[in-house]
Formats: C-alpha cells, structure tokens, sequence
C-alpha cells in the first residue's frame, strides 16, 4: 500500500473514532428534556415549506432570467449552491424568529459557538486558501463555497443575535 492510500485509510479512520467518541459522549450528557413540542414542529415544516417554494423561484428565476446574463461572469454550479444556501439561510431564519430552532430546554450558547466556529473556520480558509478567486475555468472555487458558508452563518449569527435582543426586550416589558 503506498503512502497515499495509508494516508487516506488513517485519515478516515481518526474521522471514524472521533464521530462515534463524539457520538457515545453526546448521547451520554443529552438532556432528556430537550425535545420539540408541537408548536415547534408545525413551526419548522412551515420553514421547511417557506425555503422549498424560495429555492424553487430562485432556481426559476435564476434559470429565465438570470443565467443568459450572468453566464460570463457566474459560474451555473456556484448559482446553484448559493440559491440551496439562500434555501437554508431562509430555513434557519424563520426557526429562529418563530422560537423553533433550539429544541424546548435547550441553551443556546452551544449553538452560538458552533455558528462562530464554522464562521471563523470558512473564513480563514477563504483567505489561506490556495485558490484565488471565485471561479477558475468556469467552475466554483473552494474559496467561494468557503465565502458562501461563512455568509449564510453570518446571516444565521446575526438573526441569533437580533432574537435574543428581541426576546430580553420583551421580557423587560413583562417585569415592568
């Protein structure tokens, strides 16, 4: 076996133990609280219907009207992944206004965290990266899908944001 292939067997298997360690101590602290009432249910299918029909449009409309104009310039394939990003950034977005995002008992900070991580982590790679723009021969770059994950997150981080702010005001309302 040459030392690529024992790279890559070595490589999936530390990916492999560290999602089943990840896995056993995840299943040992969960809280049986944490659950989604019905409320939240209807909360997120309503989301889910809301970021199908939005991913739908877009794809209509970028397919129509848009690609004839932007075909010099915008990769189809970076289009499409950024109308499925739009699609999940609209998902995300309405759980969290509509308090179905976290599940009922569940703390946010964990969330919050992850959200700056990935952030944090696509950004640097967007900037590191050895890729240099957004398209190379007319496809999308690993650089552009790192700059669209780390604006859908963004975009999700500042709604998280405005949500908590929303909600410490209403509970300011309450106690006065």
């Amino acid at each position: 076996m040459n030392s690529y292939r024992m790279g890559l067997v070595v490589g999936i298997a530390i990916y492999v133990v560290l999602f089943v360690v990840i896995l056993i101590v995840s299943r040992k602290f969960k809280k049986d609280g944490e659950h989604y009432d019905e409320r939240q249910n209807l909360a997120r299918g309503k989301g889910y219907k809301l970021s199908f029909m939005t991913i739908l449009l877009l794809n209509f409309f970028y397919s129509f009207f848009v690609y004839g104009l932007t075909k010099d310039f915008l990769s189809p394939q970076l289009a499409v992944i950024a109308i499925g990003f739009i699609g999940i950034a609209v998902y995300t977005i309405y759980c969290i206004f509509t308090d179905a995002y976290l599940a009922v008992g569940q703390k946010p900070w964990r969330w919050t965290l992850l959200i700056l991580f990935v952030i944090a982590g696509n950004t640097y790679a967007a900037i590191r990266g050895s890729e240099r723009g957004l398209i190379i021969n007319g496809f999308a770059t690993g650089a552009s899908l790192n700059i669209l994950i780390a604006i859908t997150f963004s975009l999700i981080l500042v709604a998280v944001i405005i949500k908590y702010f929303i909600d410490k005001k209403g509970a300011d309302n309450e106690e006065s």
